[in-house]
């Protein structure tokens, strides 16, 4: 125990300004560093060599600040300033909502009949698994419809209902060619 604490107060401070190049968030560089002794400790016997200790301890400060940032990345960033409240739109009137729906119709009208069917399906609630199955199409092949058509419906809509749309539409949307959509 008195080696471990040792070893961890010997590189706490290179091994925190390491975590922070990578983050660039100082706020988390406290729990990454704590996560890479944490590892350390557990993995400390799978170490073969100790002259090499210096580099593995590194090592696993990279690939645990990597796997932080993949993480992040994952989960929804959270709305802190009250400026993104202001913007958000009101979802106690029904309009926004029916304004919403109705370019959502329009623009379905631009798709093929079962591209136009797949998305109806899912904005009803129904799942990936379940829209699959009743379109005998497997669940991949579904992902890969709606991934497809989903640029073409965040501008069509965000158009009609006044909201500037970043997807990358190239121009007018066109149905892709009947070899691909086999699937």
């Amino acid at each position: 125990m008195a080696a471990q604490s040792e070893l961890v107060r010997r590189y706490t401070v290179r091994i925190s300004a390491f975590v922070r190049t990578i983050l660039f968030q100082p706020s988390s560089v406290e729990d990454v560093v704590q996560m890479v002794f944490i590892k350390m400790v557990r993995r400390l016997t799978l170490l073969r060599d100790p002259a090499v200790f210096e580099s593995w301890l590194f090592r696993l400060a990279r690939n645990s600040a990597v796997d932080f940032l993949r993480r992040r990345r994952c989960r929804p960033t959270m709305v802190s300033d009250d400026i993104e409240f202001e913007r958000a739109p009101d979802t106690s009137s029904e309009r926004p909502v029916a304004e919403i729906m109705e370019a959502l119709s329009i623009a379905l009208t631009h798709l093929s009949p079962k591209d136009r069917n797949l998305v109806t399906l899912i904005v009803e609630g129904n799942s990936y698994r379940t829209v699959a199955a009743r379109e005998g199409l497997t669940v991949g092949a579904v992902k890969v419809r709606l991934n497809r058509v989903r640029p073409f419906l965040r501008s069509s809509v965000g158009e009609a209902v006044g909201v500037r749309s970043d997807a990358p539409t190239g121009g007018k949307w066109r149905q892709p060619s009947r070899t691909r959509m086999a699937a």
